[in-house]
């Protein structure tokens, strides 16, 4: 359980930060530690894979964005898959890096993939989307560096202030969402925790997607699940 000073240091690099990448680079040394809540929805979404992929044969190319220090990269890779992590943060790719050499890692944007057309089965994106300035274009991207019948999952919602301060309706927390976006738009740091963006994600993905769902992972989170893609994914120009 990470202490209250950990938690205090994350909530100034959300303060303080001016970039994603320098919010993400500053708290990387603390990550694993703070945000322990992770671990069940990693593991719910190696699970919907290992479905996914029966009769696949071993090593699928399952591409890890916004993979951090590792957490869902290892537990994929203890399962039996192939993994890629991508993430703008160099610090935390140079941890995971350290601490499992087995796992290749790029520092990308994820609104400009470097990857060519059909290249992975399955892309997974555990916490970073709220983080995303421009997600409806990241599901353009994961659509097209996917294979015809390829799987994204993208976990979780509804998104917390912070991954902390769980969404309400309340009065009070209206307020402490809107005083924070001031604060991190002010900075130019990135952080959804409006309730929009889960229906907005769906709708974007069906537009790419032949089926899409959403998937309980605990009391309290939900994953979104997309399957197949409608056409064949259109080449970048």
């Amino acid at each position: 359980m990470a202490s209250l000073r950990s938690w205090g240091k994350v909530l100034v690099a959300a303060l303080c930060s001016k970039t994603n990448r320098e919010f993400y680079d500053r708290i990387s040394p603390i990550y694993d530690q703070c945000f322990v809540t992770h671990k069940p929805h990693a593991n719910t979404m190696a699970e919907i894979l290992l479905e996914d992929c029966k009769g696949r044969g071993n090593k699928t190319l399952v591409l890890d964005l916004g993979c951090g220090t590792g957490l869902l990269s290892n537990i994929l890779l203890s399962k039996g898959f192939e993994v890629l992590g991508i993430d703008i943060s160099l610090e935390s790719l140079r941890l995971l890096q350290q601490r499992e050499p087995g796992i290749n890692t790029i520092q990308a944007d994820a609104t400009l993939l470097p990857f060519t057309d059909g290249s992975f089965h399955a892309v997974v994106s555990l916490g970073v989307w709220r983080h995303l300035s421009h997600p409806q274009r990241v599901i353009a991207e994961v659509a097209r560096i996917l294979e015809k019948n390829g799987i994204l999952i993208v976990g979780y919602f509804p998104p917390a202030i912070g991954g902390v301060i769980h969404q309400s309706n309340s009065p009070w927390y209206q307020l402490l969402a809107r005083l924070y976006q001031f604060v991190i738009r002010k900075r130019g740091y990135v952080d959804h925790t409006d309730l929009s963006l889960e229906p907005r994600t769906v709708n974007w993905a069906e537009n790419h997607f032949l089926r899409v769902m959403t998937v309980d992972s605990g009391k309290r989170w939900r994953l979104i699940v997309a399957q197949g893609l409608r056409t064949a994914p259109s080449r970048r120009p």
